[in-house]
């Protein structure tokens, strides 16, 4: 009789067993809405979506589809164990400026929502700007010329200026500072040297780690 109420307690409780599975689920490693930061516009972009299946049987990556040519997304695996991580590659071409937001299509074999749009928000910028962008002056033979610029760091991270120089001998360039944080600017001192009555075609040149950027310079030169 004891075996019998066991038996009849064990197959009520089994519905509410198979009811509280789950099937798989995607969760995107903070939300569907992603923040990738800034880059410098041109440049490719490369950045790693990271779920994990919190559900109780196998998650099936089906395809991921961007809905733009100028995007591409790959799946590492496409069966993720429960309670197993995964990882989605994309790759933006790095056209725009400002604010750029692509999205991808994953599609899975979860029982509910397993279609999962994911946004990608990128902000492509110009790593620093310049002020000016070109310096443009006269002189005379004999004259001394001295100017200034800015370099204003436009990332959301810190930029190191690695070197600074000009392509001609007659501009010396000098900074107050090498490294830049968020917003923060460098003061270039430029003097220019006028030897000789002929043109100064010249550009200081200014070697980060997010890449080369130059100003350039032109001194129409008259004689004595």
């Amino acid at each position: 009789m004891r075996n019998m109420k066991y038996l009849l307690f064990s197959l009520l409780l089994l519905p509410v067993i198979l009811t509280a599975q789950t099937g798989p689920v995607m969760q995107v490693e903070g939300g569907e809405k992603i923040k990738t930061g800034s880059y410098r516009r041109g440049n490719e972009v490369h950045y790693d979506i990271n779920f994990k299946n919190t559900g109780d049987a196998d998650l099936q990556i089906i395809s991921v589809v961007p809905t733009c040519g100028c995007s591409s997304a790959l799946a590492s695996d496409s069966i993720i164990k429960p309670g197993e991580s995964g990882l989605i590659k994309f790759t933006f071409n790095g056209n725009g400026f400002g604010e750029v937001v692509k999205s991808l299509i994953v599609n899975t074999n979860e029982p509910v929502n397993n279609y999962h749009t994911l946004s990608m928000s990128m902000i492509m910028v110009d790593p620093v700007s310049l002020s000016p962008q070109s310096i443009i002056s006269t002189g005379k033979v004999g004259d001394e010329l001295n100017q200034t610029a800015t370099v204003t760091n436009s990332f959301d991270k810190e930029v190191t200026i690695t070197d600074i120089s000009s392509n001609s001998p007659v501009v010396k360039v000098t900074s107050d500072k090498m490294v830049l944080a968020t917003g923060e600017a460098a003061s270039l001192k430029i003097n220019i040297k006028i030897y000789e009555e002929s043109a100064i075609n010249a550009a200081v040149i200014i070697k980060t780690t997010e890449g080369e950027f130059q100003i350039p310079i032109l001194v129409d030169v008259k004689g004595k």
